[in-house]
């Protein structure tokens, strides 16, 4: 719907003009706000365990890296960077005679392994 004209008669406009201390402090009242929104307090309570901090940090390192941006942190979107520098393919680790880590293990709890004095202490 077309809007008329202001021409005095019928239409009035009025208009609310702010100076730059009053644009600074409605500035500051909506950040206010918006921050007030985030919930702070409840997200550091949230933090308040070491290892939650840590995982949070650790995933927000994984999706920087997914994104492309070196977090500096080894995280797995780097383990085919690692096994390509170092040539390791699983056929060769399969074809060098070492044992899977779920073989040893199988053969740990089943005591089918030779495990004599591979503890520390020599047990």
């Amino acid at each position: 719907m077309p809007r008329l004209p202001v021409d005095g008669k019928k239409v009035i406009e009025h208009r609310i003009t702010f100076g730059t201390l009053e644009r600074e402090l409605l500035r500051d009242a909506t950040t206010s706000y918006r921050l007030q929104s985030l919930k702070i307090p409840e997200m550091l309570n949230f933090l308040d365990d070491p290892l939650r901090l840590i995982q949070v940090l650790y995933s927000v390192a994984i999706i920087l890296e997914v994104l492309g941006i070196e977090s500096g942190l080894p995280t797995p979107v780097d383990a085919a960077t690692w096994f390509a520098e170092r040539d390791v393919t699983g056929q060769k680790i399969i074809d060098s005679g070492n044992k899977s880590i779920l073989q040893t293990l199988t053969e740990f709890l089943t005591g089918s392994g030779d495990f004599e004095g591979t503890w520390p202490g020599g047990y």
